[in-house]
């Protein structure tokens, strides 16, 4: 039964749906991120530095031994902005999720008024006819 909140209804729905696709694609990003970092952790893990040679190879190493930092660092930045958006994310969710519950409730009481009227009008409808009946039964006799 459509009602004036059937369209509200709707509307929060995709919103719901919307939040949680948002969530779903966060969750995949933050996934995406860590396994990066733990790559770069077992890379940088590798490094071994050299034992003999000349003191240039020695700061390669040591350029290379910065450049992994810096660049675990800069994801690690990245992923607790990803885990920040999450958090974001699921309180726009929550508030989402509570107004469709909203509409739905309110809906569902509309539903109810419109079925009571309806009932009501039935019994009225039921009731004009037994009158009626009643009358043109009497009129035969």
């Amino acid at each position: 039964m459509k009602t004036k909140f059937t369209q509200l209804v709707i509307l929060r729905k995709k919103k719901v749906d919307e939040a949680e696709l948002m969530l779903q694609k966060n969750a995949q990003q933050i996934q995406a991120k860590q396994a990066e970092i733990d790559a770069l952790v077992r890379e940088f893990a590798t490094l071994e530095e050299p034992k003999s040679g000349v003191y240039q190879a020695f700061l390669t190493f040591v350029h290379h031994k910065n450049e992994y930092r810096q660049t675990i660092d800069f994801k690690m930045g990245e992923l607790a902005l990803l885990k920040r958006q999450k958090q974001e994310l699921q309180d726009y969710f929550k508030v989402q999720n509570i107004e469709y519950e909203k509409a739905k409730y309110l809906d569902g009481l509309e539903i109810k008024k419109n079925l009571e009227r309806l009932k009501k009008q039935e019994s009225k409808d039921l009731d004009e006819i037994s009158v009626m009946l009643y009358a043109n039964h009497k009129e035969q006799k």
